[in-house]
């Protein structure tokens, strides 16, 4: 929560961002789950996403899942 936010751009894109980018996409929720573990950039700009290994896979599907429903 300290970088994205549903509609207000932080540090990362909002969450309404990434859904209306994703949200047609059937691996949106494949590829947004392993970008939360594995962390990632060069998408939204120069700062990366750190990753974040103490999240487990179905914890980042289950974050993908939430993300894409702000579309």
């Amino acid at each position: 929560m300290a970088c994205h936010s549903a509609e207000r751009k932080m540090i990362g894109p909002t969450y309404k961002a990434i859904a209306e980018r994703h949200g047609k996409d059937e691996s949106a929720i494949k590829l947004l789950s392993e970008k939360i573990v594995k962390g990632g950039g060069g998408n939204w700009g120069q700062l990366p996403m750190p990753p974040q290994p103490g999240v487990s896979p179905e914890e980042a599907e289950a974050l993908a899942k939430w993300i894409l429903s702000h579309e």
